[in-house]
């Protein structure tokens, strides 16, 4: 992963062998564990008419990028693992190229929870009419290639402008920026204020705004319920459900993110140690979405008990009228459909 804290310096020490085996297998587990998730992501999608809405337009895009991700990370456990050098000689381009990929990649899968935030802030606390007309077939199909355009741009920048370089980082033994490069700083930099501080901002103030339109909403409510006690627990569990699914998604963007951005900012000694478990739970992240954004929701799961029994998927919403349990998440009358938390 195209990373400064990971990247040749003689002057800083090696990783023992003992983490490097604990950063390697964390690797590989994550990487069949989000390979695995992803793919059935992609295929519930492309088997249900049910998931084909605009919000899953971007959660399969989150999940081919996360999916590509966990199929190049086994090279960075390859070259973790090995003794001195990378290990298939002659070939040092394909340390590179997993690189390359991967920064495609992870940049594609935060800009893509950005638009996931940002596409939920307008379904749920917009009008429908509203919600239509912002999400139509060809503005989704621009924000989905503006999703990859530009982390595909700044991989490119090495490549063709000699700013910056991947190549095998000899001090965490995997590919990353090389360290003498002039521009290696520069290009970090460039790196961490494309990829972190503009998703993480709108990611943590659109779900702040979403909190706060359910809670004024489900107070109104309960207002006009006029003491209906079933009515008030169902509303607050509604609220409690969308108040730690939010939860979820936020603290998964602080915890698996920040690290490594921290670290690809710096040059102290520290962020060296950092910047190569930064890199690792940033990896996990990419296994970490399914489970979030697609699993949890009801749709999802009645996709994944259809593929499970080898049945094919309703064509239309006959499979929820089978469901025991309402779903406390779904959008209330009012609410765009599709677009629940």
């Amino acid at each position: 992963m195209n990373d400064s804290s990971l990247a040749e310096a003689d002057d800083k020490p090696g990783i023992p062998d003992c983490e490097r085996q604990i950063l390697a297998a964390t690797l590989i587990v994550s990487a069949i564990v989000g390979a695995v998730g992803n793919s059935l992501v992609i295929v519930a999608v492309g088997l249900s008419n049910n998931l084909r809405t605009a919000t899953n337009a971007f959660v399969v895009s989150l999940a081919v990028a996360d999916f590509t991700t966990c199929l190049f990370t086994p090279w960075q456990a390859v070259a973790i693992l090995t003794a001195d050098d990378w290990p298939i000689p002659g070939v040092r381009w394909v340390c590179t190229m997993a690189d390359f990929v991967v920064v495609i990649t992870i940049g594609c899968s935060v800009n893509n929870l950005a638009l996931i935030a940002i596409n939920r802030w307008v379904g749920i606390t917009k009008s429908c009419s509203t919600t239509r007309r912002i999400y139509t077939s060809h503005k989704i199909a621009l924000m989905v290639i503006f999703a990859w355009i530009v982390p595909l741009l700044l991989a490119l920048t090495p490549v063709v402008a000699d700013f910056g370089e991947l190549s095998y980082a000899q001090i965490y033994r995997t590919s990353s920026s090389v360290r003498s490069n002039p521009h290696k700083d520069t290009y970090a930099l460039l790196i961490a204020s494309i990829f972190y501080p503009i998703q993480f901002t709108i990611i943590i103030s659109s779900y702040i705004s979403i909190f706060c339109y359910v809670r004024k909403t489900s107070n109104d409510t309960i207002k006009v319920a006029n003491g209906n006690e079933a009515m008030r627990k169902t509303i607050s569990k509604r609220q409690i459900d969308v108040t730690k699914n939010l939860l979820y998604v936020v603290l998964a963007f602080i915890v698996c993110l920040t690290p490594y951005f921290i670290a690809l900012i710096n040059s102290e000694d520290w962020s060296y140690r950092l910047g190569g478990w930064g890199a690792v739970i940033l990896v996990c992240n990419s296994s970490v979405n399914p489970f979030i954004y697609a699993v949890s929701h009801p749709d999802f799961k009645e996709a994944f008990r259809y593929m499970k029994r080898c049945q094919k998927i309703p064509r239309s919403g006959a499979g929820r009228r089978n469901r025991p349990t309402k779903d406390l998440n779904s959008p209330k009358q009012g609410e765009p459909r599709e677009h629940g938390v």
